[in-house]
């Protein structure tokens, strides 16, 4: 069954139309079987007492009248008689079956059926007993209201002879056919009456349910300006659910017009929001040496992810280069302001103290004091300030990997400590890892790796290593684009922030 027909079978106007069409049907059938029946008895009762009556007449008209064979003066008056009665064929014969006489004439023999014949014994005069013998012999056929009359009567030289005719009683015929007229009368009139119901029915209840139904779809779909409209002039119940529905979609558009221009405030906000957090990105100008590919994807206007760089000249004439990437609890509006007071807080304690270990110690310290344990960060810092050696923090954070690309050895830098904001007085430890040209330093946050994907599991870190292991000889922004697009071809739903950072060691 296709959809529109199962929707048009459930539907209620349906099953009460069809519910009220075999209700009609049935009461029409029982409304005239009972008619019929009762004026059928009537008419066969009717038929009985007619018939007896008719027979007795003839009886009492025919039995003076003498008959011959010959159709003289008495024949004529005979059949005379008979037409008076509508009787207009007959036989009359003797006991032997010989017919005397017969109307309409003709010449062709003919003999009495012996079942007539058998008759003739129960009405005869010369019948045993015959204080109890019948006057005459009625056959009523109710079928078609038509009689066999069988009448002994006297010839003209005292014979005993029979008239026998078959003939219907015309009034009662002409009461069958008012009969039926009568029936087909009541017939259309209940069609018409159940009709004319129907057609109210429909008008007081289906037309305005069906325009509700119309309006809640429309505004279903959109639009918000649908309104019922039918009058109201029954002040019924429905009258006053259309009301309600017209009450309800100026309410509803009311509000919905209000959130909308909330909303575009937000979105309004939120993109003031964007641009002033992507000021606190770092370019990439500086730092070309390190082949930096990177992919910043927030998840809406605004991120709870913040990378930042750092370059400063020592003294003993080396360079100081810092990579850190942070992600605060949650997302959107709240993790963004978060953000924005780590990269501010960073920026400063950079400027004073270049230590990745003391500089990590003081942002953990400043966010739980100003945000008073109530939000958190994980946080990795890469820095770059020795030959051959790259050094790590990672407050928390999803383990960043360094790649070898010469041997394809996967080093995984495990976390050093809870996450920024916990408390005031963590402490970190760093950890040194030795490295050569060429090798990559891949950072993440967990919006790669727990996103969900179609078949149930999660994107997870052996796939995204993987993937950035297979395609290693390709340039860094490649990569982190490559597994971009496969995360975007794998992924349920995006549920956090993603940002994927890949350094390479520079010559």
């Amino acid at each position: 069954m296709t959809k529109s027909k199962l929707k048009t079978t459930n539907s209620l106007r349906f099953k009460i139309g069809l519910f009220y069409s075999l209700l009609a049907l049935l009461n029409i059938i029982f409304f005239t079987v009972m008619i019929f029946e009762n004026q059928s008895d009537l008419l066969l009762k009717n038929f009985q007492f007619q018939s007896e009556n008719l027979a007795n007449t003839i009886l009492a008209d025919l039995q003076n009248i003498g008959l011959t064979k010959e159709r003289d003066q008495a024949f004529e008056v005979f059949r005379k008689t008979l037409k008076l009665y509508e009787i207009e064929s007959f036989y009359v014969f003797d006991r032997e079956g010989k017919v005397w006489l017969r109307e309409p004439s003709t010449s062709i023999e003919m003999s009495i059926p012996e079942s007539v014949l058998k008759k003739t014994k129960d009405v005869s005069s010369d019948k045993e007993g015959n204080l109890f013998k019948a006057r005459y012999n009625l056959d009523l056929n109710e079928a078609d209201f038509t009689v066999d009359f069988l009448l002994p009567i006297q010839s003209a030289t005292g014979e005993e002879i029979f008239l026998f005719t078959h003939f219907n009683i015309s009034s009662i015929q002409e009461r069958l056919k008012q009969l039926y007229i009568q029936v087909a009368y009541a017939v259309a009139w209940g069609i018409v009456f159940h009709l004319i119901f129907a057609i109210l029915v429909y008008r007081a209840i289906f037309r305005r349910v069906g325009i509700l139904e119309t309006a809640s779809k429309d505004m279903a779909e959109g639009n918000l300006k649908t309104r019922v409209d039918w009058g109201f002039k029954s002040e019924d119940e429905l009258d006053s659910l259309g009301r309600s529905f017209n009450s309800m979609a100026e309410e509803i558009e009311t509000k919905v017009n209000t959130i909308t221009r909330l909303n575009h405030e937000i979105n309004q906000e939120l993109q003031i929001g964007k641009e002033v957090q992507e000021l606190f990105l770092p370019p990439n100008k500086r730092y070309k040496k390190f082949n930096i590919g990177k992919i910043y994807r927030p998840m809406r206007e605004v991120s709870g992810d913040i990378y930042q760089y750092f370059y400063f000249p020592e003294e003993n004439g080396q360079e100081f280069y810092g990579f850190f990437l942070a992600d605060a609890s949650g997302h959107g509006v709240s993790a963004a302001l978060v953000t924005v007071v780590m990269a501010m807080s960073l920026q400063g304690i950079m400027k004073e103290n270049h230590d990745p270990i003391s500089a990590i110690n003081l942002l953990g310290g400043t966010i739980a004091n100003r945000l008073q344990a109530s939000f958190f960060a994980t946080g990795v810092f890469v820095t770059f300030d020795e030959p051959g050696k790259v050094k790590f923090v990672n407050a928390g954070h999803n383990a960043p990997f360094i790649i070898r690309p010469n041997t394809k050895e996967l080093i995984y830098i495990d976390s050093s400590g809870p996450p920024l904001g916990m408390g005031d007085d963590i402490q970190y430890s760093l950890d040194t890892f030795p490295v050569s040209a060429g090798d990559k330093i891949v950072l993440y946050t967990d919006g790669v790796v727990e996103t969900p994907m179609k078949d149930g599991n999660l994107y997870g870190l052996d796939r995204f290593a993987n993937l950035v292991l297979e395609n290693i000889e390709k340039p860094n922004q490649e990569i982190v684009e490559l597994a971009m697009a496969d995360l975007d071809r794998l992924h349920e739903e995006y549920k956090d922030d993603v940002t994927m950072i890949i350094i390479e060691v520079p010559a």
